[in-house]
């Protein structure tokens, strides 16, 4: 709801610079006074509890498309510049380009894109599992720091906005071109992309978190899950979806937020 509420506010002072500003004010306030109305009804009925526990997941993907527009609209892109060069300079290059170029192998590639692009089955995936499994106190920790993770991310986005070297540069072609999950992953991120969304890494924190939930709640599944959440991150890089920095951040932010919570959590036990 805090970021439902910032993000109205941020549209409010956008004015008419943002595109449909006041459908987009309207449905901003109409859900921040649906959610509220829902946590006030206790207990629940079935579908409405359902409802509650899963809609952050739910609001991430339509939430994330709309960052391009309030971004475009009230965000000082210039980080984009600071980024890009900061990159030039720590790693001699941009990695992004030549990480692919210097391994272009087309099975290592499409384990990357599998990753990639499994990543919005996973999370869900795992999800669900918790929830069906009865498994509830690691569901709601999750649903918790994913949102923390990615609303605040999203602000980051609007505000700082930083646009990927998927934007910026060259897309990749043969011979890395014309498999499945290459063609599908970058399918996906040309329709499902949102410019301005790249630092931090929303695909490495938010699959950074599922894996420290798991390592806490059921590790034999974050052994599991560990070949497939690194490749996923050296892929956010290797197909030039982010920069190292944007990856780097994503990860140090998906710490820091569930370090913090069980840290509090931790002194709210003692007290």
């Amino acid at each position: 709801m805090a970021y439902l509420a910032a993000t109205a506010v941020l549209t409010v002072l956008g004015g008419r610079a943002v595109p449909w500003w006041p459908a987009i004010v309207t449905a901003h306030v109409a859900l921040c006074v649906a959610l509220l109305s829902l946590r006030r009804r206790r207990p629940l009925a079935g579908p409405l509890s359902v409802a509650l526990d899963w809609h952050p997941l739910a609001l991430f993907p339509i939430l994330y498309k709309e960052v391009q527009v309030l971004a475009t609209a009230v965000g000082d892109w210039r980080l984009t510049a600071v980024v890009s060069a900061a990159e030039e300079r720590l790693f001699w290059g941009q990695p992004s380009i030549y990480l692919s170029a210097r391994l272009s192998v087309v099975a290592l590639s499409e384990y990357l894109h599998f990753c990639y692009v499994a990543y919005v089955v996973i999370v869900p995936g795992v999800a669900a599992y918790w929830y069906l499994t009865k498994r509830r106190a690691a569901f709601h920790e999750l649903m918790l720091l994913l949102a923390i993770a990615m609303f605040g991310s999203y602000l980051v986005f609007i505000l700082w906005p930083v646009d990927s070297p998927f934007y910026r540069f060259d897309r990749l072609g043969p011979p890395l071109a014309g498999h499945v999950f290459f063609d599908l992953v970058h399918f996906v991120s040309s329709r499902g992309g949102a410019r301005g969304g790249a630092f931090p890494s929303a695909h490495a924190s938010g699959a950074v978190v599922l894996w420290l939930v798991a390592f806490r709640y059921q590790r034999r599944l974050a052994i599991l899950l560990t070949p497939m959440i690194t490749g996923l991150i050296v892929a956010t890089v290797y197909g030039r979806f982010h920069y190292v920095l944007d990856t780097i951040a994503g990860v140090g932010l998906a710490f820091a937020v569930v370090g913090v919570h069980r840290r509090l959590r931790g002194l709210g036990d003692r007290s």
